[in-house]
């Protein structure tokens, strides 16, 4: 099975109110809400908790 490729694009909604939107091949966009910040979306992005939501998504290991 080939690997999926999951791009994240961080988007503002309005001020304090960040999202990312998941998007990857054969499936809708899902949003992930609850960031205050830029830096809070960077973190999430750079730490464990991207790998946590792959994982819960099934894209990984």
């Amino acid at each position: 099975m080939a690997k999926v490729k999951v791009s994240f694009k961080p988007i503002r909604k309005s001020e304090g109110d960040w999202a990312i939107i998941a998007e990857y091949p054969g499936a809708e966009p899902r949003e992930i809400t609850g960031f205050t910040s830029k830096a809070e979306i960077d973190d999430w992005m750079n730490g464990e908790r991207r790998i946590a939501w792959l994982r819960s998504q099934g894209y990984a290991k």
